[in-house]
């Protein structure tokens, strides 16, 4: 059910204004995040989460609107943004940005890591359908335990976000070479998924320990994702020493 907080255009401008620079907010944190936002202990310092609709309780109504007036008011931002650094917001948008995104998506489609994450995406599924096939009752028994439950749920969450954050990384890194500009945001992007792939591999860890009739298949999984933390750390060999704002601490 959604029940978003209700602002109209005017309030979600004034909203917007308001979060964009207040001492206790962190530029940037959410570049290199999750996207995890029920998890995360960095909320109110992130502008995209303060600026969201939330969605709990009421009708989708709410929210569509909510999300349409939330649209509205971030174009004048950024409208008002370009005006003040003598850009031209309409040229901006005839920018032919989805030839340019697809010609990087091409670059990299054949990447080792991108494959390798594409791979896991797959295994993931294939994992569930069977173990959902076998242990149906048992499983139930099974999510009693919290623990299990979570990785459960850490597994899903990050499942088809490694592949995401990969191709970001990836596209980026082309892009900073091209432009002989310092590595930024595909380090960001690749410490992103080397977090998220210690915490895929210590959730498969715990289903190693639980589910024992099942150990090959996982230990397969674990072997994969070993090898794909190893493949971005060659790729991107200063990720681990990258720190995201507000999310590394040195």
């Amino acid at each position: 059910m959604y029940n978003c907080r209700k602002m109209d255009k005017p309030a979600f401008n004034k909203n917007l204004k308001e979060t964009a620079d207040p001492p206790r907010m962190i530029h940037g944190i959410f570049n290199w995040c999750d996207r995890w936002c029920e998890r995360c202990s960095h909320t109110r310092h992130c502008t995209v989460y303060q600026t969201a609709p939330r969605r709990t309780n009421g009708n989708a109504d709410d929210f569509c609107k909510s999300l349409a007036a939330l649209f509205d008011a971030t174009m004048d931002v950024l409208k008002e943004q370009a005006q003040k650094a003598g850009l031209d917001f309409n040229a901006l948008q005839d920018m032919d940005m989805a030839n340019d995104l697809e010609r990087k998506k091409y670059a990299v489609r054949n990447n080792s890591c991108l494959l390798l994450a594409k791979q896991y995406g797959r295994q993931v599924n294939k994992w569930f359908d069977a173990f959902a096939e076998k242990e149906a009752v048992g499983m139930e028994i099974r999510l009693q335990d919290p623990m299990l439950s979570d990785c459960l749920e850490v597994i899903r969450w990050y499942q088809y976000f490694l592949e995401v954050k990969t191709a970001r990384a990836l596209m980026s890194q082309k892009e900073e070479e091209e432009e002989h500009s310092t590595a930024c945001d595909s380090l960001g992007n690749a410490k992103a998924v080397l977090v998220s792939l210690e915490r895929s591999i210590g959730a498969w860890g715990y289903l190693f320990q639980k589910i024992t009739e099942d150990e090959d298949p996982v230990l397969a999984i674990l072997v994969d994702l070993q090898k794909l933390c190893r493949q971005v750390e060659r790729q991107f060999p200063e990720a681990r020493n990258f720190i995201r704002p507000g999310l590394d601490e040195r």
